[in-house]
């Protein structure tokens, strides 16, 4: 799945005619409503799902995958990621990227090289970055 970027989560069913709630991992929840496919990991292999339809739903994104029609059509789904090709990247306004791109970016202090950015750390609060300084250190 190295070719894909995740976006959201399958949390549980929603009702009875095989939609699903997820959980988004993205900053733009209006994303959800441009998708036409996202992809699963379906035992090693990528699986491409078409979209029926999105909504929320008490704060909560609901999607319907088209040919699941009941909660035991998507039972498999639980706990499953959602992921999208490049392509279908949410589209960012200027001067805001993505974590992958800035992987491997060059962090100064001032005019002074510190390191590289080598991992972004998404914790429930705020996110962390992980810099290796020239030293190999990581802070």
């Amino acid at each position: 799945m190295d070719d894909f970027y995740l976006i959201a989560e399958v949390q549980n069913t929603y009702s009875s005619d095989g939609s699903v709630v997820i959980k988004s991992f993205s900053d733009f929840s209006e994303r959800f409503f441009e998708l036409e496919e996202v992809i699963i990991d379906f035992f090693g292999k990528s699986k491409v799902l078409k979209i029926d339809f999105v909504q929320e739903v008490d704060n909560e994104l609901v999607i319907k995958f088209k040919r699941f029609n009941s909660e035991d059509d998507v039972r498999f789904l639980l706990g499953k990621k959602l992921y999208v090709d490049k392509q279908n990247l949410f589209k960012l306004p200027n001067d805001t990227f993505y974590i992958h791109d800035l992987i491997g970016c060059e962090v100064y202090l001032g005019s002074m090289f510190f390191g590289k950015l080598n991992d972004v750390l998404n914790l429930s609060s705020h996110d962390v970055y992980v810099i290796t300084t020239q030293n190999g250190k990581e802070i």
